[in-house]
């Protein structure tokens, strides 16, 4: 059988795994294969009878700057006089590989300086820019959901919606993740160079991880995508016939939501919406939100056809109850067990026997 000269395989380092990405080829040059091309995820080696070493480094100088080119052009001139020829770039990192029939020394030989040239600024801005991407949009969501005002129980009444939550929150706990473990290499970086140790070696499996990195981003967005996309059949809303109106129904795994809203100068206005919970904490929190909605003269402009209300918490034969007017437009809140409804709409008295009855049969006939 004909022996394999050339190899392919996954070969994509971070900038905080350079050691790694160096063990790796160190113990590939063992076993006769040497680099020969760095990809962007993965590496061509060949078949050497005695494989040119190769050199890994943070990139240093990556600016377009006069000053920052200048000092690169001069690093890898002195580097080619050294022996080392510049293979490529990838990833942050530099790959040398000796000149044929060249036998250089190690282009960094004392970690104290290759810490204080190297491995110092280059894993703090490492660190920096993991954790601001992760900052940053923490930030955007959270000013965002204070701008919009939108109502957070809604998101748990959507399947894809909640599985896009928690795929957001995966990316940002793993950005986050990541970024801590930079800092925390950097101290052993710093402490192994105080004690004139080698840095250490991270260990393969989580580098490779780190490297994949761009790959997985791109699989949690295309995958949150998916889902926001998903989710927006989650509603299904039909007209209301013989009105100006609608019904909106969406089920989830942990609860059912149901609205309907009608517009008629003869009937009246009627807006409906029920929560039917299956867990106790969002029923809560549906129904604190629709009291503090009536309170807000901002989600009021949003949502309804009346001013800021003031609500009185009635006896009516439910858990608790809440009742409010405007003068033309009169409402009524209720929670019973896990259920929550809000009725509100013109030419309505909601505290009469024959409509609580209504109510509550409309309630004991949820699904």
């Amino acid at each position: 059988m004909r022996e394999k000269r050339r190899r392919v395989r996954w070969f994509h380092y971070t900038v905080e795994d350079a050691k790694a990405a160096q063990a790796e080829l160190d113990e590939l040059a063992e076993q006769g294969w040497e680099l020969e091309e760095a990809g962007l995820f993965t590496a061509t080696f060949r078949r050497a009878e005695r494989p040119r070493p190769c050199w890994v480094e943070p990139a240093r100088w990556t600016s377009i700057r006069r000053r920052d080119t200048d000092a690169r052009a001069d690093y890898l001139a002195l580097c080619g006089e050294a022996g080392w020829e510049l293979l490529g770039e990838d990833g942050g990192l530099f790959y040398f590989k000796a000149k044929e029939g060249a036998n250089p020394a190690p282009i960094q030989t004392d970690e104290g300086v290759e810490w204080e040239d190297v491995w110092k600024k280059t894993l703090s801005s490492q660190a920096w820019s993991l954790l601001y991407i992760a900052v940053y949009w923490a930030v955007w969501a959270v000013g965002r959901y204070i701008w919009d005002l939108p109502r957070l129980w809604e998101l748990f009444l959507s399947n894809g919606a909640m599985l896009a939550q928690l795929l957001l929150l995966l990316w940002l706990g793993l950005t986050v993740f990541l970024g801590l473990r930079v800092v925390f290499y950097r101290k052993q970086c710093r402490r192994a160079a105080a004690e004139g140790e080698p840095f250490p070696v991270p260990r393969r499996g989580a580098a490779r991880f780190r490297g994949a990195w761009p790959l997985v981003c791109g699989v949690l967005i295309a995958a949150t995508a998916l889902c926001i996309l998903l989710a927006a059949d989650d509603g299904r809303t039909y007209d209301v016939d013989g009105y100006t109106g609608y019904t909106t129904e969406s089920r989830s795994v942990l609860g059912d939501y149901f609205e309907y809203r009608r517009f008629s100068e003869a009937e009246g206005d009627l807006w409906v919406e029920r929560v039917d919970c299956r867990v106790s904490w969002l029923a809560g929190m549906v129904c604190e939100d629709f009291q503090a909605a009536e309170g807000d003269g901002r989600r009021l402009r949003q949502l309804h056809f009346h001013g800021v209300a003031s609500l009185q918490e009635a006896e009516l034969g439910f858990d608790r109850a809440w009742i409010y007017s405007d003068g033309e437009y009169s409402g009524l809140i209720l929670r019973d067990g896990n259920q929550v409804a809000r009725i509100e709409g013109s030419q309505l008295d909601l505290t009469g026997a024959e409509t609580l009855g209504d109510i509550r049969d409309w309630l004991s006939g949820a699904p």
